[in-house]
């Protein structure tokens, strides 16, 4: 507000220190607000020399008038200065020193910025596009220069009632899955198709201010209290066809998919800032034509409406206001829309300016009717249910609107996503397993001590599954690439079981966790996660066992969930989860050419794969379970040499794997899978997402005589750190990288889920008594190290190709590679 317009050529701004603008030589006091008092104040606004903003204060009305030069803000920047303004107000008040927050980043810096981005191959790219959108024909004459200035422009101001504007703002957007102004816009561009008598393939052209305050072109960017012009000007060419406007008005169904294509075409449109870089910045870009003729601007909420009488609030009565300046009209008709707060609520407010050349009072009396007719419709189109998904809410997923609407006709339907890499490979090995195979069901089984109010329970885990209802997903393959679609609020299926006096309470359990298992294998039945509750024959003892089918989530995230349901039990409130959509989203951003670069690097030269069954096994067979544990010195001393070796328990445990796959296998060049977290640092909200975020990687490593056990764990550690950026990569990928059908049939897995027992939860007692988890995999031979005091080595291997002795011996060798390995780093492997 105290910047300086550079006085030669214009296209600076120099924003001097704080105070080089006196704030009290800014105020004048006048008895009332008057046309000549705010033409006054007006024409002492002086950018060449700082003065951005000129006050005036009315006695005897107790108003405030603010004037600020357009070059230092906008209707965004407006409701910043209220908020300061008033938090100013009310330490004054108090007697307090006033002290504002801290603004966001500058404007001038995220000028620079902008126009740094301005020169990227980002912003090229978009030219094609805009000029595509710059050819429609104007819908309305031009104005005429030497007639129509904003002195003799007609203007009009007009209110919505409250309740369609209700709608305006919240149910019909949330049906729709867009914003408040894609709304406003589309029924903007029906009301001038209508207006115009536009033929059924006219494109409404029509030039639209947008807000402008994007942060995604450059890091550490927060415009949240940032005041300046941010505003973004760019053209739109919606095609709306021609409908009866009766539809329109009636909100007929026929509505609902005029509008789905509408939002689709804005949804199509490039970041509306790379108009203004390419149109000005780059004249060669070919952007030069007339603007539409038609000029549209959503201002947002003039804000208020929680205000206390003590506070600021912007006035609503324009009957008094600065008098126009004779400058030439920009466009034929601009509709200049904002929402005020009122006593009896929200109101949509349109402020119309128009050419007298052009439009009569009657013409624009008529337009306005029809854009609030136009609002009216689709109020009444949601009324009715109507609303829904389209093409771009579901990216990156690839279905076209008639194959949404099929599906959301079925279904109810939150959300569609694509399945990431794990997901697909999980859905084809389902759908040929056999049914009788649990594979792929996991399993936590939680006991629990103490007085259980079971229903509460219910409630609660019910509610941590609405906070994630891709739990509850339903998968199809029906349109070729699969999909999987999340439903509305899901209901958990739930069982109560009771078990009998002189029961066997340990064989009971294991017949109701089979049971459930077993449900949740359909996955065309659309339940893939369950919950059940045991009750013991003791009044306070009772086991939850949460099942679900692995295509659906991993151990880390079920970790998660148990924490969410018994914050959920006690009443407790969460912060807004983070969607599973995020990293499904982020899976599809992802380099794939240079995480392919980086999987051919590590597994360059491997000649073959490292197997441990016959090629062709399905590996669907009994299963059965061995366990270790390490001794607690044993346990110390691994953690030792990976802090001597700069590297992770897991990568010692993984150096000892791989010494015995060499002893399996006979092979000196061994290759096996390892399952990583796959919850990436950079996505926001990573490590709270609930969903099968995992993934499995081959972990290579060669072993020569001259290996020593440092050299072994350095080779890991190198290859590790090649691949960590690209650990999203799908196995099958991996796989064609290369040049083999299968690298590896065993896998390695350091679980680490965080899930606490012994504690009691909260006052009433109750406490988890025992956490067990229960993960298979289709490979013949899975290790498992599960941390702790001593290290517990869990081997999961097929009874068809392994038996309990050949097992045993195995665990007994892999602890003593371990009690060699911490015996020195020098030593060979």
């Amino acid at each position: 507000l105290r910047a300086v317009k550079d006085a030669v050529d214009g296209w600076e701004l120099t924003v001097p220190q704080r105070g080089a603008v006196s704030a009290a030589e800014c105020l004048r006091v006048v008895d009332e607000l008057t046309v000549d008092a705010l033409a006054d104040a007006q024409a002492r606004l002086r950018p060449a020399d700082g003065r951005m903003l000129s006050a005036l204060w009315a006695r005897s009305t107790g108003q405030l008038a603010l004037i600020v030069h357009h070059l230092a803000i906008d209707g965004v920047s407006w409701r910043i200065l209220l908020e300061d303004l008033n938090i100013a107000w009310a330490q004054h008040h108090n007697g307090q020193p006033i002290e504002l927050p801290s603004g966001g980043t500058s404007f001038a810096r995220w000028s620079q910025q902008l126009a740094e981005w301005g020169q990227s191959p980002e912003v090229f790219a978009t030219a094609d596009r805009w000029r595509e959108v710059t050819s429609a024909a104007p819908l309305l004459p031009a104005p005429q220069p030497d007639r129509d200035t904003y002195a003799t422009a007609g203007q009009l101001s007009t209110e919505l009632d409250t309740e369609t504007t209700r709608m305006v703002l919240g149910e019909v957007p949330a049906a729709f899955r867009a914003g408040v102004q894609d709304i406003l816009l589309i029924a903007f561009a029906l009301a001038l198709a209508e207006f115009a008598g536009a033929g059924e393939a006219s494109r409404i052209a029509i030039d639209v201010e947008g807000h402008g305050r994007s942060e995604d072109f450059a890091d550490d960017i927060d415009l949240l209290r940032t005041i300046g012009w941010f505003t973004a000007k760019y053209p739109v060419a919606l095609h709306v066809g021609k409908p009866a406007w009766s539809q329109v008005t009636a909100g007929d169904a026929a509505l609902e998919s005029l509008i789905k294509d509408a939002k689709e075409q804005l949804r199509a449109l490039p970041d509306e800032l790379t108009y203004g870089l390419l149109r000005y910045l780059h004249p060669e870009a070919g952007l030069d034509r007339p603007d539409p003729t038609v000029m549209f601007n959503y201002l947002g909420r003039l804000g208020g409406g929680e205000l206390s009488a003590e506070m600021w609030r912007p006035d609503t009565d324009l009957s008094v206001s600065a008098p126009a300046l004779p400058m030439r009209l920009a466009h034929t008709v601009a509709l200049n829309a904002v929402t005020v707060d009122t006593e009896t609520g929200p109101r949509l407010q349109a402020n119309w300016t128009w050419a007298t050349s052009v439009l009569d009072d009657a013409g624009v009396h008529r337009l306005n009717r029809l854009w609030f007719d136009a609002l009216a419709g689709i109020c009444a189109l949601v009324r009715s249910g109507g609303g829904g998904l389209t093409p771009s809410d579901i990216a990156p997923a690839r279905l076209d609107q008639k194959q949404i609407d099929d599906l959301t006709r079925r279904y109810r339907v939150a959300d569609i996503l694509p399945l990431t890499p794990l997901q697909q490979g999980l859905l084809f090995l389902s759908s040929t397993a056999e049914q009788s195979a649990d594979l792929y069901a996991g399993q936590l089984r939680i006991g629990l001590s103490g007085p259980l109010d079971i229903q509460r329970l219910r409630d609660a885990v019910t509610g941590a599954v609405r906070r994630h209802p891709n739990l509850m997903a339903r998968f199809t393959d029906e349109f070729g690439s699969p999909v999987q679609i999340v439903p509305s609020e899901p209901d958990v299926p739930w069982r109560v079981i009771e078990v009998e006096s002189g029961a066997d309470v340990e064989q009971r359990i294991e017949q109701v966790a089979a049971a459930e298992r077993a449900a949740v294998r359909d996955l065309a039945a659309g339940k893939p996660f369950r919950a059940a509750v045991i009750r013991g024959a003791e009044a306070d003892r009772h086991w939850l066992l949460l099942t679900n089918h692995h295509i659906v989530t991993d151990g880390w995230s079920m970790s998660i969930l148990l924490r969410e349901a018994i914050a959920g039990y006690y009443g407790q409130r969460l912060p807004a989860a983070p969607a599973y959509r995020d990293f499904v989203s982020w899976l599809a951003e992802r380099d794939v050419d240079a995480a392919h670069d980086a999987w051919r690097d590590v597994l360059a030269g491997l000649d073959a794969p490292t197997l441990v069954a016959p090629r062709g096994h399905l590996g669907s067979g009994r299963r059965s379970v061995q366990t270790l544990q390490l001794s607690e010195t044993t346990t110390q001393k691994i953690a030792e040499l990976a802090r001597s070796q700069h590297t992770t328990v897991s990568t010692v445990l993984q150096g000892a794997w791989a010494q015995i796959l060499m002893w399996l296998t006979g092979q000196t060049d061994v290759v096996f899978g390892t399952t990583v977290s796959g919850r990436p640092a950079e996505l926001p909200g990573a490590d709270a997402m609930v969903g099968l975020l995992i993934n499995t990687v081959p972990v290579r490593a060669t072993i020569t005589p001259d290996t020593t056990i440092a050299s072994l764990l350095e080779q890991l550690q190198t290859a590790h750190n090649r691949t960590l950026e690209h650990q999203h990569l799908g196995l099958n990928d991996i796989h064609r990288i290369a040049g083999h059908d299968q690298l590896f049939d065993t896998a390695f897995v350091y679980e680490n889920y965080p899930i606490d027992s012994g504690a009691p939860l909260g006052p009433d007692g109750l406490t988890i008594t025992d956490v067990t988890p229960r993960e298979l995999n289709h490979y013949p031979l899975t290790m498992q190290a599960i941390p702790g005091q001593e290290i517990t080595l869990r081997a999961e291997f097929d009874c068809a190709l392994f038996d309990d002795r050949r097992i045993a011996k195995l665990l007994d060798r892999m602890q003593r590679v371990l009690v060699a390995m911490v015996g020195g780093s020098g030593r060979n492997a």
